[in-house]
């Protein structure tokens, strides 16, 4: 049952974390996830003190903090997807791949080993077909259209939805190292986040001012449904390994793919390219579940 409540929270959250700040106009990328970063900060800071501060060694900090660090650098990575991509086409894109780098760091680092019989390769042959087949498939969706995107708004969100998916699948590795409980090691965790988005945001040196308060609320929503999935999520790679835990995570892809599509209407809903990103997207999503059945 815990691990039953702990999917439902994390699909949901970050089914929708990215939804609420994705139409405020900000200057930079970097701007976006400082705020997001600021607002998880808040959310960590009320729990930590709640749980109190048992089990948080020097270890456990740093180790988190490098976690923080990891996903402030993908999170920046992800809001450039997004921008140019759109939220279904790169939320589609890093998903499976943070399912494929999760189920190679569970097995190398923390002995989550898949018995390599033919039945089982098999297997594995297929779900990497059917991985690659929806990611290619979303990348290439907006093709569909009757205006494709240009060069210089595709590559720029390819790679960072790309970079996304690699560094969005192992921030976790630091922070499962610590062996500390997961409510003591988020706070790190959200202080490495809002640091690293802190100098991310300084290198740019543009006001971080927004335009309205109702910019502040929608980009703190952001902040916080993220840093509640991120609580269920480590609770649920507590409870069935990081492989399996992170590939449930990214069902996520499902809703935020019906999100970007029927409420941000990128794409347009009923166009080609939207009925071929969400099937691009069910099939990126049934690659990810076949490959992480397979520990």
């Amino acid at each position: 049952m815990p691990a039953i409540l702990y999917a439902i929270v994390t699909v949901l959250a970050w089914g929708t974390w990215i939804s609420p700040a994705q139409t405020i106009p900000f200057k930079n990328q970097q701007i976006r996830i400082f705020y997001v970063a600021a607002a998880n900060l808040v959310l960590a800071t009320v729990v930590f003190f709640i749980q109190g501060a048992a089990g948080l060694t020097p270890k456990v900090f740093w180790l988190s903090f490098l976690g923080g660090v990891i996903w402030a650098v993908s999170g920046y990575l992800a809001f450039t997807g997004t921008k140019n991509l759109g939220t279904a086409r790169a939320f589609g894109i890093w998903s499976p791949l943070n399912v494929a780098v999760s189920m190679i760091l569970g097995a190398v680092i923390f002995g989550e080993l898949i018995a390599f019989e033919p039945r089982t390769l098999a297997l594995l042959g297929v779900s990497v077909i059917i991985l690659v087949a929806g990611i290619l498939m979303i990348i290439f969706a907006k093709g569909a259209d009757r205006q494709s995107l240009s060069p210089g708004t595709f590559w720029p969100g390819l790679l960072g939805a790309l970079g996304a998916g690699v560094l969005w699948g192992s921030y976790f590795v630091p922070v499962k190292v610590a062996g500390a409980s997961q409510w003591v090691a988020s706070f790190p965790l959200a202080i490495g986040i809002f640091a690293a988005s802190t100098v991310l945001v300084l290198l740019t040196r543009q006001p971080i001012r927004l335009n309205t308060s109702g910019e502040y609320i929608r980009v703190a929503l952001s902040g916080m449904l993220w840093g509640i999935g991120n609580y269920a999520m480590l609770l649920l790679v507590g409870e069935l390994g990081a492989g399996r835990g992170f590939t449930i995570a990214q069902l996520g892809i499902i809703v935020n793919g019906l999100i970007g599509i029927y409420i941000l209407k990128d794409p347009a809903p009923k166009s080609r390219a939207a009925v071929l990103t969400l099937i691009g997207c069910a099939l990126a999503g049934l690659g990810g579940i076949l490959l992480g059945s397979l520990q």
